[in-house]
């Protein structure tokens, strides 16, 4: 809800007894105040696991977010580019999954992302973000990334869809380091958009029908069902929203102001 406060479960701030500290920076202020946010994922709240892995929670709901994949010990918090970021130690296939609902009919995703070098410049995909059903069906090509060297028609870009077929909206990928993914999806208009480290331009295509992802689908970091996933580049932060943005001249206000802040964040010129 609109001005929801985001929380990191577990730490006690000093100035209260009992209190939990809010442990919100610019972005999360702004993002607080959209009434569609939906969930949150940030590096810098998640844990190492006890037996390897990652642990952490929705900063929005405090559900908690499920590490999947036969590599999901090798998920991993480290710094690059003096800010956290979670990614895959050695790579492999491994995700981490948000709740069950949280892939949407419609929808805006935000998410700061290192790409690495080797994943701009080389011929791989890279999944960063994935919409997968209940019984963990491949759905949505949410946020994928294609080498510059890769032998297909989406070579060196970023590209988006509500589906898995191969009908992108794609933008061209930046240099390597951090950078601000935004994909979009109106239902109303059949729509999927994409734009990097700015909300005014979008990449669009028209998809072909409407998406009606199944009960219990949900948004994942990452690829759990092999290792086209987040591969050397990492993700800083994640904010998703349950219905698009760009319907509304307010959403584009909003999201622009979103995006302004997480460039400053992550030092984005």
């Amino acid at each position: 809800m609109a001005g929801q406060m985001i929380v990191l479960p577990g730490v006690t701030a000093a100035a209260g007894a009992g209190a939990p500290r809010v442990n919100m920076n610019t972005p999360d202020t702004i993002a607080a105040k959209i009434s569609t946010l939906k969930h949150s994922v940030a590096a810098r709240s998640l844990t190492a696991g006890a037996g390897g892995g990652v642990v952490g929670r929705c900063r929005v709901t405090g559900a908690p977010l499920l590490p999947k994949g036969s590599a999901s010990a090798n998920l991993a918090v480290s710094e690059i580019g003096g800010r956290l970021g979670l990614g895959i130690t050695g790579g492999g296939a491994a995700g981490l999954a948000l709740p069950a609902g949280s892939l949407t009919s419609a929808y805006t995703l935000v998410a700061a992302v290192n790409m690495a070098s080797a994943d701009v410049t080389g011929g791989l995909i890279v999944n960063l973000l994935s919409g997968v059903d209940a019984s963990d069906a491949y759905l949505s090509v949410l946020q994928r990334s294609y080498g510059v060297t890769n032998t297909g028609a989406n070579k060196g870009k970023l590209c988006t869809s509500p589906l898995a077929g191969g009908n992108f909206a794609a933008a061209a990928l930046p240099a390597a380091g951090w950078a601000i993914f935004v994909v979009d999806y109106d239902r109303s208009t059949r729509v999927a958009s994409v734009a990097i480290n700015q909300a005014a331009t979008f990449d669009t295509l028209a998809m072909p029908g409407n998406f009606t992802p199944p009960s219990g689908s949900y948004v994942e970091v990452g690829y759990h069902l092999d290792s086209n996933s987040l591969r050397s580049s990492k993700l800083g932060d994640l904010y998703t929203f349950s219905d698009s943005l760009l319907k509304t001249d307010l959403g584009k206000s909003q999201l622009a102001e979103l995006v302004a802040a997480l460039k400053t964040y992550y030092s984005i010129a």
